[in-house]
């Protein structure tokens, strides 16, 4: 049943994302996981390369008009990471609000010199004073301890409730380093969106994982986060999706944190993939008239 469940959202889900792409945002419905891991891929490098100007003005972006800029996650951020939750969510409510979306999950190895393979999950809301109105958000959670990466290997996990999350420290220099240093909390939030931006205070956010999303891309019934964290997954998925289907992911991980063993030929294929904002319903309109 979970099985069939699973299928008909995904098949449910392509032209829910479709209309969110041409709205200019990520997609949110959940996906099979080779297509979270480019939708990650997309959000990770567009955080890693913003600017770092933290006095951008946080106004709304009309349906025709690319996002302002809001923050940058500093690279030391994500080199001193245990983890990052990478995700994408639909919005609704002004004083009640709900959300539902997905994203994946990547450990730091235990040696400290590679990342995971990715883990699945969706993402559901049911809280109060988030954001204004309608909005579709990108969010990165940094995780920046073991345990912190432990709670999120749960079959469910609240933020806020389980594990203490703050906005992450924006720009360089000594304002980062004492963040790091001073910082109690182990989930660092950065978010960025199309809407009204007013802040990162995620309480009662809930990740649930997709234990039937992880089995389909690694090809193994069964297969537990923590397995996946720890790279115990079969070294091929079935038709290419593992390791195949997260390689530009990876390739946006090692960059995002300054290394420079990076395949600019993956990077440049992210690059190519619509971000938020890129599309417009002008341009999009044009296009489907085209097919």
């Amino acid at each position: 049943m979970r099985e069939r469940l699973f299928q008909w959202s995904t098949r449910v889900g392509v032209p829910v994302n479709k209309l969110t792409n041409k709205l200019g945002s990520e997609a949110w419905w959940p996906s099979t996981l080779d297509i979270e891991c480019d939708k990650a891929a997309r959000i990770l490098q567009s955080f890693a390369s913003m600017s770092n100007n933290p006095n951008t003005p946080k106004q709304p972006a009309g349906p025709k008009q690319k996002p302002k800029v809001l923050v940058k996650i500093p690279q030391k951020a994500i080199e001193s990471a245990a983890g990052l939750a990478i995700f994408t969510t639909f919005r609704t409510g002004l004083h009640i609000s709900g959300a539902g979306g997905s994203g994946v999950l990547v450990a730091r190895s235990a040696d400290g010199t590679s990342w995971s393979p990715p883990s699945g999950f969706l993402v559901h809301t049911l809280g109060a004073g988030f954001m204004v109105g309608l909005d579709i958000y990108d969010c990165v959670c940094v995780l920046r301890t073991p345990e912190a990466v432990a709670a999120f290997t749960r079959p469910r996990l609240s933020l806020g409730g389980e594990v203490g999350l703050v906005a992450g420290p924006v720009g360089a220099g000594a304002a980062v380093d004492a963040a790091l240093l001073k910082s109690t909390k182990p989930v660092w939030g950065y978010v960025k969106s199309r809407g009204f931006y007013a802040g990162v205070q995620a309480d009662g956010t809930v990740i649930i994982s997709r234990p039937d999303a992880n089995a389909a891309f690694y090809g193994a019934k069964g297969v537990k986060v923590d397995q996946i964290l720890k790279g115990n997954v079969p070294a091929q998925g079935p038709e290419g999706m593992w390791p195949g289907g997260a390689r530009r992911l990876m390739e946006v991980l090692k960059s995002a944190e300054g290394r420079r063993d990076v395949n600019e030929g993956l990077l440049k294929e992210v690059g190519a993939g619509p971000t938020p904002g890129d599309l417009g319903l002008e341009d999009e309109g044009a296009r489907d008239g085209n097919e």
